[in-house]
Order: C-alpha cells, then sequence, then structure tokens
C-alpha cells in the first residue's frame, strides 16, 4: 500500500544536538565532533543502503567530504542554542524497485532543493523490521544558513528596521530602535513546506501511474483532509532504552496504543473518502450523461450470479453464495437499497469517525498531561533526598562540592517541583484520584479503539460493495452501448454498405 510520509524538523543545539552527530547517524560513519571534541560512531548501525553530499554548483569542493561540511556548520554557528540543519525524513515507495526509488530520489532532491543554491547531505535507509515489512526511506540534513556564491557562508536573517509614519524610528525601552529579523531565503516559510510535499506525492504519483498502478498518495495534511491524529508521548532517553532491552514501560505501552490506533483511524479515513469520491463521481455522470444506472440489487445479482457459473469447483460456488448472502445481509442492516442512501450512509458513517477522533484526541491529550505528571513525580521522589542532604551542609565548601558532584539530581528537583506545581496550580494535590483518571481514560480509550475497529469492518465492507457494484455497472452500460448503436439507424445502413 502506497504511503505518504515527509517530515521535517531542524536539529538544533539548545536540544542538545549536534549536526556532526546527525550526519554520523544517517551515513552509518564514524565522524569526529570538533564543536564536542568527540567521535560519533554509527558504523554498526544496519540497513544504511547508500549515501551522498550534493552540492550547488559553485560550492566549494572540501564540502563533499561529510565531516568538514558538518564541522564547518557547527563553527559558523556561534550562539549556544543556534538552530544548525533541517533535518527531513520521507518515505520510498514498496510498490517501486530499488532502483526506481533511487532515481526518484535524487530526481526529487536536485529539483527541489539543489535549485535553491541548497547543499543536501542524504542516506537511504530500509531498516529491518519485526513484521517483515520493507521500510524504505530517505534522511537528508540541509544546513540552515545558506552558501554564498563565492563560498563563504551567508546570513539567515537580515533587520529591517521599523520607523513611524513620520519615518522617525520606533524604539524599545531600553532607547534602542525596534527592527524585525527577516530570512534571507524562504527555505523555512510554510508555503515552501507545503510546496515540497505536493512536489514528493507529485513525483511519485508520477511514477505510479506510469507503471499502471491505481495507488496514490495525497501531500495534504491530516488536518486538511479532516483527521486528528493523536499526538504520542515523549519517551525520553532511559525509556527507549528499558524498551530497547525488552522491558515494556507505560509510555511505551500508551505509545504503541496511540499508534496502533492512528493506523486504524488513518485507514478507515481513507477507506471513507474512497467510497465517497467514487458514489459522489457515478451519481453526477447518471445524472449528467444520463448514463443507465440499474438499482444495486440488480448489480448485485448479476455480478453474484456471473460468479456462481463461472465457478469451477463446488467450494468456490458454496462460498460465492456465502458471500452474496453477507452483503445481502449487510445492506439490510444498514437500511441501503439505492446509491442515494449508500452515499448518505458513507457521510453519516465519516461523520461519526469524525466525532470520535475528536473525543479520542481530547482524552487523549489529557492521559499524556497525567503520564507527564506522574513522571514528574517519580523524579521529585527520587531527588527529594539529595536536595535535603544538600540543606544539611552548614560550609560553603562542602555545600559547593556537593552540589558540583550532584548538579544534574539537583536540576531535576528544581524542574520537576516546577512541573508538578504547573500541573496542578490551586488545585489540591490528590494523586491517587488521578491514578484513578489515569485508569479510566486508558479504558474509555480501549472502548474506542474497539468502536473504530467495528466501524473499519463497515467501511471495508462498503468499499467492497462499491467495487462489486462497478465492475458490474460497466458490462450493464456495455450491453447498453451495443444496443443503442444496434438500433440506430444510420449506423445500420453504414454498415450495410460497408458490406
Amino acid at each position: 500500500m502506497a504511503l505518504y510520509h515527509f517530515n521535517v524538523t531542524q536539529v538544533s543545539r539548545g536540544k542538545g544536538q549536534s549536526s556532526v552527530a546527525s550526519a554520523s547517524y544517517i551515513s552509518g560513519e564514524k565522524l569526529y565532533d570538533k564543536y564536542y571534541g568527540k567521535t560519533h560512531d554509527y558504523t554498526y548501525k544496519e540497513g544504511v543502503l547508500y549515501s551522498e553530499v550534493l552540492l550547488p554548483a559553485y560550492a566549494p569542493e572540501r564540502l563533499k567530504d561529510r565531516e568538514t561540511l558538518w564541522n564547518e556548520v557547527e563553527e559558523v554557528e556561534k550562539h549556544p542554542k543556534a538552530q544548525l540543519c533541517y533535518s527531513f525524513n520521507f518515505a520510498l515507495q514498496n510498490e517501486l524497485s530499488y532502483e526506481e526509488n533511487e532515481e526518484i530520489a535524487k530526481r526529487f532532491i536536485k529539483e527541489n532543493f539543489l535549485s535553491r543554491g541548497m547543499i543536501v547531505d542524504y542516506a537511504i535507509h530500509n531498516p529491518s523490521r519485526n513484521d517483515n515489512v520493507p521500510n524504505p526511506h530517505v534522511h537528508m540534513l540541509i544546513p540552515i544558513r545558506p552558501l554564498n556564491k563565492d563560498g563563504t557562508w551567508g546570513q539567515k536573517q537580515r533587520r529591517e528596521y521599523i520607523f513611524d509614519e513620520y519615518n522617525n524610528p520606533v524604539l524599545d525601552d531600553k532607547g534602542k530602535q525596534k527592527f524585525n529579523a527577516v530570512p534571507t531565503t524562504d527555505w523555512g516559510s510554510p508555503e515552501t513546506l507545503n510546496e515540497w510535499r505536493k512536489n514528493y506525492a507529485d513525483i511519485f504519483n508520477e511514477a505510479f501511474e506510469k507503471k499502471g498502478l491505481d495507488c496514490r498518495i495525497d501531500h495534504r495534511s491530516f488536518a486538511e483532509l479532516g483527521l486528528d491524529i493523536l499526538p504520542t508521548i515523549h519517551e525520553g532517553p532511559h525509556v527507549r532504552a528499558m524498551e530497547a532491552k525488552g522491558v515494556r514501560t507505560e509510555i511505551g505501552d500508551h505509545n504503541r496504543q496511540i499508534k496502533q490506533l492512528n493506523k486504524l483511524l488513518i485507514k478507515l479515513a481513507d477507506k471513507f473518502c474512497n467510497v465517497f469520491d467514487w458514489l459522489s463521481a457515478f451519481l453526477k455522470e447518471c445524472k449528467e450523461k444520463k448514463v443507465y444506472a440499474p438499482g444495486l440489487d440488480r448489480l448485485l445479482n448479476d455480478y453474484y450470479d456471473k460468479r456462481y457459473h463461472n465457478a469451477w469447483s463446488k467450494k468456490a460456488k458454496i462460498a460465492n453464495i456465502k458471500e452474496r448472502s453477507n452483503v445481502i445481509l449487510f445492506l439490510e442492516q444498514h437500511h441501503i437499497s439505492s446509491f442515494e442512501e449508500l452515499e448518505a450512509f458513507v457521510k453519516n458513517s465519516y461523520s461519526k469517525v469524525n466525532s470520535l477522533e475528536k473525543d479520542i484526541k481530547a482524552k487523549s491529550s489529557r492521559v499524556n498531561d497525567i503520564n507527564e505528571a506522574f513522571h514528574y513525580l517519580e523524579m521529585y521522589q527520587k531527588t527529594l533526598p539529595i536536595y535535603e542532604e544538600l540543606n544539611k551542609k552548614f560550609f560553603n565548601a562542602s555545600k559547593d562540592k556537593f552540589k558540583s558532584e550532584h548538579s544534574k539530581e539537583i536540576n531535576q528537583y528544581h524542574l520537576s517541583k516546577r512541573k508538578i506545581a504547573e500541573f496542578w496550580g490551586d488545585a489540591e494535590h490528590d494523586w491517587k484520584r488521578l491514578r484513578e483518571e489515569q485508569k479510566q481514560l486508558s479504558t474509555e480509550l480501549d472502548t474506542m479503539k474497539l468502536t473504530c475497529k467495528d466501524l473499519e469492518a463497515i467501511a471495508s465492507k462498503a468499499y467492497k460493495i462499491r467495487c462489486i457494484t462497478e465492475a458490474s455497472l460497466e458490462e450493464v452500460q456495455v450491453k447498453e452501448h451495443q444496443k443503442v448503436q444496434e438500433r440506430t439507424p444510420g449506423k445500420k445502413r453504414s454498415h450495410d454498405m460497408e458490406r
């Protein structure tokens, strides 16, 4: 099944990140980081199929070397919280071969990024997974700071000073002239990102069409498609380490539940959209072109009659009868006897899905907040004894030494105390009641998940009926067209003259 995935984030020093470390990770190489004075080694990483640094024509050849490139980026960025580079991740498609994916990825990069003067360090990954489903994708790192035509690093932004209506400088509280920081490129604008997202979908849809495949991907966001996808909780290095060792955690279990639910919602909405789009197009064609459109019962009977007569075995005939009965029962249960009623049914079902998604999103957000509160409670309880031990120190020398040795724990104590205060506000800290609320919400989310499965089954059935009726309708229309041609006098005379 074709998959749309196109994501971009920023690698930021303020988050403790390093562009050299990120480059080491995507390329599976060993790189030395001059800024932090350490070596990042990902040579053991599996699934890295290809990596390359692509430069615009005017870029100096030295930047072709990955270690040189990213150490220069680290060096030119002086701020301790500097934003270093964009990190892109987009999916390749299992419907295409590796060679086709590689060619399309490189073309997409050249047309959309190199053409803007961007330096692109990219790699193709296809890591092994437990479900044995291929997951080919591309990682790209692109410096945020542009490169000048002379090979030097440019500016990220420029100042536009503010003047009043009399052309006098507008000053701030400190007497300095106010200004707006204007980016020197459009790389970070929402419009540019949306253009890239659309171009990514277009280039793969073009490849699907050339291969005669029916699958397509859509660049529109889930919100634009009417889907409220649920957020997962940030796991952090400790949780990820435990999960990697096979130790299940509460946050990990919650995220697995959310990811599974999101898959169900996306799949369900996709099928609803397909059914709705087909019905709208079909009814419009029937109305405008006066196409012969028999009822659902006629189309279904024709389809299953033909399948029954063409069946080679008794087993196949019995399976055909069972399937026919199930379809009829489905239509009767939902009181569907015409295309118009089926369309109304699809619209109503989709409305229920939207309502359910919003409810799930609200409850999930609350669960996230509660889980985070318990996380900081655990941190507080763990670091409180260390903070109390610090307060027992009477001499500054011993106190400073203790602070230096336990700075991490003391910082965590203050952080957790502040976060807990922010969560509760003026309310009483009733952790027992909060735990009960957490369990209640988890139970409700489980019920909603089951509801989604039921709705998915209904949508799948409707989608199958759509395919059946479409195939049957096409045959009926061909026959009707042939009858019209035979009854047309002009056509008959032309045929007689040819004889």
